[in-house]
């Protein structure tokens, strides 16, 4: 008579080559995509709930373009998180009346404007108010601009000639997108006519200088939260953001002053920690040096949406008839970041809801394919795959507690409990 342990063995091995036999049944849902993917030069990963779903050409090292875009911003939240603000200071050696001259220190706000800003932009004139409240009457000398948190670089490597005509220089002081050739100034001129203007005299044009150490805050303003700013950033593609936020990073993480390299550092630094390997030149994506694939992308991808930033990163990338999406993928439940450079380089990835349910990484980079593949793809893997059942719940099987979640939905789908004897 065989024993109760034989009969449960043979009970297991039966109910598991049932779900075996049961998806091979199954038509291959990936055969649409590989019907696409077969013809073009380009890589592409899936994967939902720590499962891949599909892959063709994954582990290829690719140019990420603007994608470069979304790692800074993953590593940005998981530094400062999504609420912080950058602070623009304006200093002085004496609090109220007449003084000699009123410093600007610089934080690397991106969005500041010479006007007065709103929710979403940062305002000389606001900063103008502050100090008229702290009651400074007077300014016998001039606005002087402290940019240095920054150093002054512009270039990075695998930046080509134009390069620049697609982002204007990032300083730690700055106004209106930075579209004069000394922003620092042009900020201290700003902050003078809104002096002015609310009849606080100033003796003397604006001029560079540091701090000194006497002098004490009379005023601030802060930025949005950076969830804005990413947002804005994601949604618009802005290269300017993103060297703009890449230094406030660099600066951040070493205690240095912030300079492009610097801030590409940090994201490699970021995305090493995760076990991903990243070729990171810049943060806006405009080097053709900038190296990664899909398979890692999606990697960091799921990793994101397990943090408690993760919600705000998706919301930060647009969706169909937002941004770099306004003519794509109308009608197609997704969040991603686009990616084009002219040597054909072109990326996609994000978050796209599936038909049978749940919510599925991918990422797609190609060279000389076109943006319509790209929306081809996405459409078939929203359309035709589909989670695995033994997914559902578990968030990775990356760790121990998540391959136990795994194992005991497996017991559960054929058809016994996690404290059957065996």
């Amino acid at each position: 008579m065989e024993s109760r342990f034989e009969l449960a063995c043979v009970s297991t091995l039966c109910a598991a080559l049932v779900v075996v036999c049961a998806e091979a049944a199954r038509p291959n849902a990936s055969s649409s995509i590989d019907r696409i993917t077969r013809t073009a030069d380009l890589s592409v990963a899936v994967a939902a709930r720590g499962r891949t779903l599909y892959e063709h050409a994954a582990d290829k090292r690719r140019t990420p373009a603007s994608v470069q875009k979304v790692l800074l911003s993953m590593a940005l939240f998981d530094e400062l998180g999504p609420g912080h603000r950058i602070t623009t200071r304006a200093l002085s050696a004496k609090a109220t009346g007449a003084v000699g001259n009123i410093w600007v220190v610089g934080g690397g706000d991106p969005s500041m404007i010479s006007g007065f800003g709103d929710s979403t932009r940062t305002g000389a004139q606001h900063l103008a108010r502050r100090i008229e409240r702290a009651g400074i009457e007077r300014v016998r000398g001039s606005v002087v601009v402290d940019s240095s948190l920054f150093a002054n670089d512009w270039r990075a490597p695998g930046w080509q000639p134009w390069s620049r005509n697609f982002v204007n220089r990032p300083t730690a002081l700055a106004v209106d997108g930075n579209g004069s050739s000394d922003p620092p100034l042009a900020f201290g001129a700003a902050l003078t006519d809104a002096l002015e203007t609310r009849g606080i005299a100033v003796g003397q044009g604006p001029r560079p200088s540091r701090v000194p150490a006497r002098a004490r805050v009379v005023a601030r303003v802060r930025s949005a939260p950076l969830r804005t700013l990413v947002t804005h950033m994601n949604v618009t593609s802005s290269n300017f953001y993103a060297e703009m936020l890449g230094k406030v990073l660099g600066a951040r993480t070493t205690g240095a002053t912030g300079t492009m390299a610097r801030g590409a550092n940090a994201i490699e630094r970021f995305t090493a920690l995760q076990g991903i390997e990243l070729d990171a030149h810049d943060s806006s994506g405009l080097s053709y040096a900038n190296r990664v694939s899909a398979r890692d992308l999606v990697a960091l991808l799921e990793h994101a949406r397990r943090q408690p930033w993760g919600r705000a990163l998706r919301l930060s990338l647009p969706r169909p008839g937002q941004g770099t999406l306004a003519s794509r993928l109308a009608g197609v439940p997704i969040h991603a970041k686009t990616g084009t450079l002219w040597n054909g380089a072109s990326a996609l990835a994000g978050w796209v809801r599936l038909r049978a349910g749940g919510i599925a990484e991918f990422a797609i980079l190609s060279h000389h394919s076109g943006k319509s593949i790209e929306d081809a793809i996405v459409k078939r893997i929203a359309t035709d795959l589909r989670a695995p059942k033994s997914a559902r719940n578990c968030q990775s099987v990356r760790s121990q507690a998540d391959t136990q979640c795994h194992l005991r939905l497996w017991w559960r789908e054929i058809g016994l409990s996690a404290r059957t004897p065996v």
